[in-house]
């Protein structure tokens, strides 16, 4: 039987949440590990938070569980922490803004992976989206290597995620994160 929350993702989010799951399997990623445990950081806005699963059922596993429970039936892998740092209307610019970007992630000791899915709000809630969303990004996985310079990123988006998306965002999106996975 299917997990609910992996039940509720639409199959493009299961889709990218399956390949990080999939890319921890292999070997040749295996990282340094904090008091035992691998240490994966999902970081996002509401797709990654998943509220809506943790209000409907509280009691089945959760987005974070569901990563860790995959991992652990390898059964060839470390223990994992699986940390869901998601945060509903999260946009870049106010994780960093804001201060939780040096609060929850920042400081967090041993991070080995982290996994970066956002866009959607930024694409709503940030002006001049074509120019500053880039540059958001830029300073987030800047931050990100210079605070945790051991971790695998996984940079992400969801956009466009929708027909009201112009085909303009795709095409000026792809090349950016094309670049971003070409330089890790």
């Amino acid at each position: 039987m299917m997990p609910l929350f992996t039940a509720l993702l639409p199959g493009a989010n299961r889709g990218a949440w399956i390949a990080l799951v999939w890319l921890m399997l292999l070997p040749s990623l295996a990282r340094a590990e904090h008091e035992g445990e691998v240490q994966i950081l999902l970081l996002g806005d509401s797709a990654t938070e998943a509220s809506i699963p943790r209000k409907i059922a509280p009691q089945e596993a959760q987005f974070e569980d569901v990563v860790r429970i995959l991992l652990a039936a390898a059964g060839d892998l470390p223990p994992t922490n699986v940390i869901n740092s998601g945060l509903s209307g999260e946009f870049i610019r106010r994780l960093l803004d804001s201060g939780r970007y040096d609060r929850a992630v920042a400081k967090r000791p041993g991070l080995d992976y982290v996994f970066i899915r956002c866009g959607g709000n930024d694409f709503k809630k940030r002006e001049n989206f074509e120019v500053n969303f880039p540059k958001d990004y830029h300073e987030l996985l800047a931050g990100l290597r210079r605070d945790h310079p051991a971790a695998v990123l996984f940079p992400t988006t969801n956009i466009p995620w929708g027909t009201d998306l112009e085909d303009e965002t795709a095409k000026f999106l792809a090349p950016i994160m094309r670049e971003k996975l070409r330089r890790q």
